[in-house]
């Protein structure tokens, strides 16, 4: 720090860049690695001065080669990067793709979440335009609002280290399990008023326990699919309780026509918003539900007493003698 604290001094680059070597006395001391690692821990190749020349054609370059540094200590985590998207696309050539640096920083680390709005502050720096569409939705007002903190930030959802290409579409049959980390979750749903029952209610009818079916390895998932994202949007997620009902309808009904192109306009009508049916609210539906629930198991018995009837008889009643 005696050299570094408010340096003017400058680090040229292959390219002709001049980078400052100054770094901020108060960051570093607010740094997690503060007091934990020195200096030379991660700038491993000085060890005394004059320090010899860095070997970096641009600055792109040396950011690059830095954040193999984390790798020493961290081994974990960056080996679940090497299976990320993020990492996928670097080795086809995106030099732009992030490193270890270019979400925690360098002499500044914080702790990684804290404060909850620093990750999709971090995102934005690549994904604006999603981050914008977040911030409008219901779980990015209440974050950016009261800084609440049940509602998913970017990492929640997309994983942190080992984040997963979403256009996949084994990712998009899985997505449900996401939204079910939340939304399944009672006590956490009774503190806003929400129903608990809609990943139950979901994977209990056609769509959902294809849904299940294909999520666990089984069919085509990428065939289309109706999953929570298809009716209740992706990043842009509204408020169900305070949006125009008939918007609300009006989404609903575009995504059932994505498969079945001639239904009426009222066809989303027969959706029961994932409550499960009652007799006073749904009555037809209970009564198919629990006359299928006493018919199904009396047709088994029925069968099961048929077939060790016909053993008996086959025993004891031979044709053309007895016993």
């Amino acid at each position: 720090m005696d050299c570094h604290s408010d340096s003017e001094d400058s680090l040229e680059l292959g390219d002709g860049t001049e980078v400052s070597v100054s770094i901020s006395e108060e960051h570093w001391k607010k740094n997690v690695h503060a007091g934990e690692i020195g200096c030379t821990d991660c700038h491993t190749a000085i060890s005394d001065y004059p320090h010899p020349d860095v070997e970096a054609k641009d600055l792109r370059d040396y950011q690059i080669n830095r954040a193999e540094t984390c790798k020493r200590c961290h081994y974990a985590h960056f080996t679940r990067v090497a299976d990320s998207i993020h990492y996928k696309q670097f080795e086809e050539g995106n030099r732009n793709a992030p490193t270890c640096v270019d979400c925690h920083g360098a002499h500044d680390i914080a702790v990684p979440g804290e404060p909850r709005m620093a990750v999709d502050e971090r995102c934005a720096q690549c994904h604006a335009e999603i981050s914008d569409a977040y911030r409008r939705s219901v779980h990015g007002k209440a974050l950016l609002e009261s800084n609440n903190p049940d509602v998913p930030v970017c990492t929640d959802c997309h994983g942190s280290h080992q984040i997963k290409d979403p256009r996949n579409a084994d990712f998009h049959a899985a997505s449900y399990q996401i939204c079910a980390k939340c939304h399944s979750d009672a006590d956490r749903m009774e503190r806003y008023g929400l129903n608990p029952d809609v990943v139950d209610t979901y994977l209990d009818d056609f769509h959902g326990a294809s849904n299940a079916l294909y999520a666990e390895g089984l069919g085509r998932p990428d065939k289309k699919l109706a999953t929570c994202t298809s009716c209740h949007g992706i990043h842009d997620i509204p408020s169900f309780k305070e949006a125009d009902k008939s918007v609300v309808r009006a989404r609903v009904l575009k995504t059932c026509r994505e498969c079945h192109e001639e239904v009426p306009d009222g066809f989303q009508d027969a959706w029961l918003s994932h409550y499960p049916p009652t007799l006073s609210e749904a009555p037809l539906v209970w009564l198919v539900k629990w006359f299928y629930r006493v018919v199904i198991p009396l047709i088994m018995l029925g069968l099961v007493l048929h077939i060790l009837m016909h053993l008996w008889r086959f025993r004891f009643r031979r044709p053309g003698g007895h016993r």
